[in-house]
């Protein structure tokens, strides 16, 4: 991957690309900002609206939207990740707080082992949507029986 080949795929010559981005690395880093927004909005919209669903309800929507955004571009979003490699640390703590507001909402008794799972859980998968073999349908499918398997487990957070 060049700045050359970056400025032929975005149709803009070399000059202009260079005119907003220094080097290749500040277009990687502003392709993960604009990431960082789309799973951040994700994750606020969810929290917002959990009020009016149960706990599975919540977190199957958010894995959905999720994997949405990161099957969008999978290969991009692998490049990025490759260059910018804080990103699913923060990702991780994101959900690690949007799953601690939820769960104790829900007055679950068991909140740290679920904390050490849950939010591990569903960034391996989003995460792992990018690496996946199958349709994006499929593996969104898949991420979701996984969520729901392990929620199973779990009645006090309710359904």
């Amino acid at each position: 991957m060049t700045t050359n080949r970056i400025a032929e795929v975005a149709g803009v010559s070399i000059g202009s690309l260079y005119q907003y981005f220094p080097n290749k690395r500040s277009v990687f880093s502003a392709l993960h900002e604009r990431h960082v927004g789309d799973v951040r909005s994700a994750l606020q919209h969810h929290i917002a609206d959990f009020g009016s669903s149960s706990f599975s309800e919540f977190v199957v929507g958010l894995v959905e939207a999720l994997v949405d955004i990161h099957s969008v571009d999978a290969e991009l979003h692998r490049l990025v990740s490759t260059v910018i490699s804080e990103g699913p640390e923060h990702f991780r703590a994101a959900l690690h707080a949007a799953f601690a507001g939820a769960i104790t909402r829900c007055g679950a008794k068991d909140m740290d082992r679920i904390l050490f799972v849950l939010p591990n859980l569903v960034e391996g998968l989003v995460h792992g949507v990018t690496l996946s073999p199958l349709a994006s349908r499929d593996a969104k499918g898949e991420a979701v029986t996984a969520t729901l398997a392990y929620l199973a487990i779990h009645q006090e957070l309710g359904r």
